[in-house]
């Protein structure tokens, strides 16, 4: 990283690299973590998934192993490793939208990706590295993983790589978002509803469909995933700021809606609508724990451990860790913005309407 740090951008990374994350969010870290990343790594050398770079083939599977470690703790056995391989995957894809490869090839991989992950054979003839690794991991997956889990878990996966295709059409674009036109996208895209379709499998449950289908349980899913979200935003600007292509970001949101504001005004702003997120979780989670039967209990305590785990992942993650960097991720017990009522964004509003 060239990047030399003035004392405006200082202050800024200061403010986006501190976190609110209160002591109910507790964290845990997946007793299998070493084995996790020793069996990753050499999945991921199998399928070359840096196509011939070894040190990107070492970024994506530890990362990809730190974010099931961190994120989702109460895996276990086989089905701990093969999402610790399909998230070193996810990685290699997520990569697709830091290139400037042409949109129409982007559409045309995503759309094959996602039929792979409904229908792992579709393809016998693939010799694409991407592919047959994807193949791979979902062939297994589809053993582990009851019929419940497994439809919940790949139309969670499918909605994460349509919002990629959304993303980079924006992208192509090159207009200006609003805030809400960038939440709009940008939280199916970061991977909410992928990253909560795990949670079934993960706890070991099948949450009934009626209580998976609840307003209020989808409000929780939502705001706590968009908060974790928007953290994978905070952790990762300063490694954005020199990729190839312009990633579209909350701050330059903030600063379309409000040209007056500073650089350090706009991610002060970009915390708070992250902070009112997760207070609007905290407060839907306290509204449905009295009388969550056990199911939902495991699984909102699976929300708790994305959002905390999300943390530690981005400060320890190799993808994101900067050894130049002059910047270290703290913690904070009180959220920067205290207010309670509904942030002004159509887009995600609804959630407030759950609360008692």
């Amino acid at each position: 990283m060239t990047t030399t740090p003035t004392g405006d951008s200082t202050s800024v990374f200061a403010t986006l690299l501190s976190f609110y994350c209160p002591p109910v969010l507790v964290e845990e870290t997946n007793p299998d973590a070493n084995r996790l990343y020793e069996r990753t790594l050499a999945w991921a050398k199998r399928f070359d998934l840096g196509d011939g770079d070894t040190q990107h083939t070492t970024m994506v599977a530890l990362t990809g192993a730190g974010s099931v470690a961190h994120l989702f703790p109460h895996a276990t056995g086989a089905l701990t490793q093969a999402l610790a391989d399909y998230n070193a995957w996810a990685w290699v894809a997520n990569t697709v939208l830091e290139t400037t490869e042409p949109l129409r090839d982007i559409l045309a991989r995503l759309g094959r990706w996602e039929r792979i992950i409904r229908s792992p054979d579709s393809y016998p003839e693939a010799t694409a590295t991407a592919d047959l690794a994807l193949a791979d991991v979902f062939g297994r997956l589809r053993t582990l993983l009851t019929p419940v889990q497994w439809q919940r878990f790949t139309v969670g996966q499918g909605s994460w790589l349509y919002h990629m295709a959304w993303e980079a059409s924006l992208r192509e674009r090159d207009i200006p978002l609003t805030v809400n036109d960038y939440l709009a996208m940008r939280g199916a895209a970061a991977g909410i509803y992928s990253c909560a379709s795990y949670l079934d499998a993960v706890e070991g449950i099948e949450l009934d469909e009626q209580r998976w289908a609840h307003p209020t349980v989808r409000a929780a899913a939502e705001s706590s995933m968009f908060a974790a979200a928007l953290d994978n935003d905070r952790y990762s600007y300063h490694r954005e700021r020199n990729l190839p292509v312009h990633k579209a970001n909350l701050i330059d949101a903030v600063r379309h809606d409000h040209p007056d504001h500073t650089l350090h005004q706009a991610a002060a702003e970009a915390v708070a609508i992250r902070d009112r997120m997760l207070t609007c979780y905290l407060r839907l989670r306290e509204h449905l724990l009295p009388t969550a039967d056990h199911a939902l209990t495991r699984y909102l305590t699976g929300l708790d451990r994305v959002v905390s785990g999300n943390l530690t992942f981005g400060a320890t993650a190799t993808r994101y860790l900067l050894t130049d960097s002059p910047y270290t991720v703290t913690r904070t017990h009180a959220p920067s913005e205290t207010t309670t009522t509904p942030l002004p964004y159509p887009t995600i509003a609804w959630w407030w309407d759950q609360l008692p």
